[in-house]
């Protein structure tokens, strides 16, 4: 392995990740501004390295190999953390076009994404996000592989490898129709309307239970389960058209039930919070592009704290 590695001029990723790019040798040559016979020898190099074709001619385009589609994430972050390392004194968003992976399950992505994507519009439009789901994943590997920068998860408890910031921690509540039979007007929702009506379950992949269950079943009750999602797009719309009722984070709820005019209401037990934080590698703490990163993040999320105060159960840690 290190023989190999003495091999690989940083030029060559360099090359590479530009051919990934532009598709084409003349392309990738004008790009780094040198000949065409030279960005051909550049490739044949490459060939040599990884023992593959890598781009092969497909009319007038060179299309990667499955090698090449491989190298391309891994290359092309190896290199971003190289430029973190060369301009580690400054960070500017208005000029930066950096990718951040951040893993997160979609009730997460509900309370971020429609804030923090417009305001990279106006502060940091060459900035772009990409939202993983860690759903069945081991989250701490993602952030050891460099496949997520940053993930925001319940982590109950401070996991080894990561560093760990807490953000929040809210109540579950529930929402439904606003005609809803079993809660007809301004009624309160009670424990016996919970219990009598039908529930849409949602629950992100790798997560067995809501903490609301788990308290039910402690009291020898549960709720009436017909349907059983991962994915939180439907749950809305479900409610909306039918007489189901489902249980959803607190500040989720702030941005799903307003569109579709749904009820939002306490739930008539005792239950656990539902906390969050986000976490990330060691090898990212000192990057000021990464610290830019959390704190956005952070600051985006006090503000949906403070904008849904009024929402049932929510309370910053």
């Amino acid at each position: 392995m290190k023989h190999k590695l003495a091999k690989v001029d940083l030029n060559l990723l360099v090359a590479f990740d530009t051919l990934m790019t532009e598709r084409g040798v003349t392309r990738a040559g004008r790009t780094l501004g040198i000949t065409q016979a030279a960005m051909s020898n550049t490739l044949r190099r490459l060939r040599e390295l990884f023992d593959d074709p890598l781009f092969v001619k497909v009319g007038q385009r060179m299309e990667p190999t499955a090698r090449a589609l491989e190298l391309a994430g891994p290359v092309e972050r190896a290199l971003e953390q190289v430029r973190s390392a060369l301009h580690q004194e400054r960070f500017d968003p208005s000029e930066s076009r950096q990718l951040f992976r951040i893993g997160m399950v979609d009730y997460a992505s509900a309370m971020l994404l429609p804030r923090m994507l417009a305001h990279l519009d106006q502060i940091a439009p060459g900035v772009s996000i990409e939202v993983l789901d860690p759903g069945g994943h081991d989250e701490v590997a993602m952030l050891e592989s460099g496949g997520a920068d940053l993930v925001l998860s319940r982590f109950q408890w401070v996991p080894p490898k990561v560093l760990i910031h807490r953000l929040f921690q809210m109540d579950y509540v529930c929402i439904f129709r606003q005609d809803h039979p079993l809660v007809p007007g301004n009624a309160p929702l009670t424990l016996e309307a919970f219990l009598a009506a039908r529930h849409v379950h949602y629950y992100p992949r790798g997560m067995e239970n809501t903490a609301v269950d788990e308290a039910l079943t402690q009291m020898g009750l549960e709720r009436r389960i017909p349907g059983r999602l991962h994915s939180l797009v439907m749950v809305p719309y479900l409610l909306a058209e039918s007489d189901l009722m489902a249980i959803v984070p607190a500040a989720t709820a702030w941005y799903i039930a307003p569109p579709l005019k749904l009820r939002v209401e306490p739930i008539p037990i005792k239950q656990p919070k539902l906390r969050m934080a986000m976490a990330w590698h060691p090898r990212t703490d000192k990057s000021p592009a990464h610290i830019w990163l959390r704190e956005e993040v952070k600051t985006i999320l006090e503000g949906v704290a403070h904008d849904s105060g009024r929402m049932i159960g929510w309370t910053t840690d």
